[in-house]
């Protein structure tokens, strides 16, 4: 009976073995991903659109543990200064992104570009012709990480975009969010 039970003991050990070495990965880890929300306010340079709320969602590859390519959208309709037209703007990006490993904390800077469809806005309703300019971005940020799967992430990224009709869509973009790695 004793070697019945040591023996379950020890075959035991050597199945969760493994899988307690698989919880105790860290992440990120090369190959791993992770999808996210974030919400914020976009500050535009021009002069006479107001700032505005943000919101946007992304997916992130880590090719290493410390670099990462990160595919967003999101959106953002600053208005011009006591009208009821806006400037509807999409982005559709792509980033690189390295982070620094800091236990729970990790800071991480970025850059990257993309297509920003550009739309006028009149009480909700596009008028005129939409366009896609290219646009540059650079920022960076930290994430929390409150376990293993779920992070709160935090940055500011200016965001440099070809004129449209005269406006300058460029503006700095503050966002906080969740994340969460599989």
């Amino acid at each position: 009976m004793r070697r019945l039970i040591i023996g379950s003991f020890v075959l035991g050990l050597c199945v969760s073995a493994p899988a307690t070495a698989m919880a105790q990965r860290r992440v990120p880890r090369t190959g791993s991903s992770a999808i996210g929300f974030e919400a914020g306010a976009f500050l535009p340079n021009a002069d006479g659109l107001d700032n505005a709320p943000l919101i946007g969602g992304f997916y992130e590859y880590y090719v290493t543990p410390r670099v990462s390519l990160r595919g967003s959208v999101s959106w953002s309709e600053p208005s011009f200064a006591g009208s009821a037209d806006s400037l509807r703007q999409v982005p559709l990006r792509l980033d690189l992104n390295y982070n620094w490993e800091g236990g729970k904390w990790h800071p991480f800077i970025g850059v990257g570009g993309g297509a920003y469809f550009m739309q006028f806005t009149r009480n909700g309703e596009s008028i005129g012709n939409s366009e896609t300019k290219f646009g540059l971005n650079i920022g960076g940020g930290i994430e929390y990480f409150f376990n293993r799967k779920v992070a709160f992430k935090g940055e500011g990224r200016y965001h440099a975009v070809d004129d449209f009709a005269g406006v300058d869509p460029s503006g700095v973009a503050f966002t906080a969010g969740l994340k969460t790695y599989f």
